[in-house]
């Protein structure tokens, strides 16, 4: 059996399980087609399959390689609303900072990315190390967005209208005091926002070691606003080991210091910015559910950094 036949592709059991128990019919047929259209698509962009499929939480990623030998990435996703914008984030960047996209297939959901090794960051077992290479990336992907991707400023004037009701569905379980300093700084803050792009879930898991930059990211959700506001994720990513510092609530103040310095912002932004962001997370559970169990780094972040 040749490498190009599309029967050598194998989706992943958990990911097929997974996407038939939410999706039902509509991804039965979806995943019917999917040998098809990896065919089609492995012709028209010179390339065969070089190993074993991949999966995310929204599709499949086909290692394969091209004519010149190289090798690349045949991600094809699932039919969703925020395809595109990935696709447009990535093709902003233009490899600056983020995996480079190859081609594009927007009627069929499909990219061919640069190759990249499977490395994450969270390999880096220094966290003021990981922490600095974050801040870094961020400045890189901070540039100007073209039209469309979704803009924070009225993201940010909506938070400060509902903190106060989502609070109150939830039970109060952040002092008032917390909820208080994240809605002043939606209302200070928040329409000061630059027109500049952002990756949205820069976690160490989206940043992978790559051969023409040291590290570069991936899986972008895409959004236009201020590089402040990703300092949150690569904080809660290192949560368990945050925790069990001798001073925690320092250490804390310390991680978001060393991305602000990296990142070249203001460090009072990323504060502000990381203590707010853990309030509307801690909040966002609906109301029957709760606040978000997320093993107290919200309520522990929005709480400590009200100060």
């Amino acid at each position: 059996m040749s490498q190009a036949d599309p029967h050598a592709l194998v989706v992943p059991v958990l990911f097929r399980d997974a996407l038939l128990e939410s999706q039902g019919d509509r991804a039965r047929e979806w995943l019917n087609r999917l040998p098809g259209l990896v065919s089609e698509l492995l012709e028209r962009w010179s390339c065969v399959i070089a190993g074993p499929a991949m999966s995310g939480w929204s599709g499949v990623v086909v290692p394969v390689r091209r004519l010149d030998g190289s090798g690349a990435m045949l991600k094809i996703s699932y039919p969703h609303e925020t395809f595109q914008l990935e696709a447009t984030t990535l093709a902003t960047w233009a490899g600056r900072g983020a995996v480079l996209l190859l081609e594009r297939d927007d009627a069929n959901y499909a990219m061919l990315l640069e190759q990249l090794r499977p490395e994450s960051l969270a390999t880096v077992a220094d966290t003021d190390k990981a922490m600095t290479i974050i801040g870094r990336l961020a400045r890189r992907l901070a540039v100007p967005s073209p039209p469309g991707p979704p803009r924070m400023q009225p993201v940010f004037e909506q938070w400060a209208l509902e903190l106060p009701a989502m609070s109150a569905a939830a039970g109060h379980p952040l002092p008032a005091r917390a909820v208080d300093a994240a809605i002043a700084t939606c209302v200070d803050l928040g329409p000061e926002q630059p027109d500049t792009m952002q990756h949205g879930d820069l976690n160490q898991t989206n940043v992978l070691r790559g051969t023409r930059e040291d590290w570069l990211a991936i899986d972008p959700q895409g959004y236009v606003g201020e590089i402040a506001f990703e300092c949150l994720t690569h904080l809660r990513d290192r949560w368990t080991e945050l925790k069990d510092l001798p001073d925690p609530d320092r250490a804390l103040r310390r991680r978001i210091e060393i991305f602000a310095d990296a990142a070249e912002i203001d460090v009072v932004r990323a504060l502000r910015w990381t203590q707010a962001r853990a309030v509307q997370t801690h909040l966002r559970s609906g109301p029957l559910d709760g606040p978000r169990d997320d093993g107290g780094v919200h309520d522990w972040m929005a709480t400590t950094l009200a100060d």
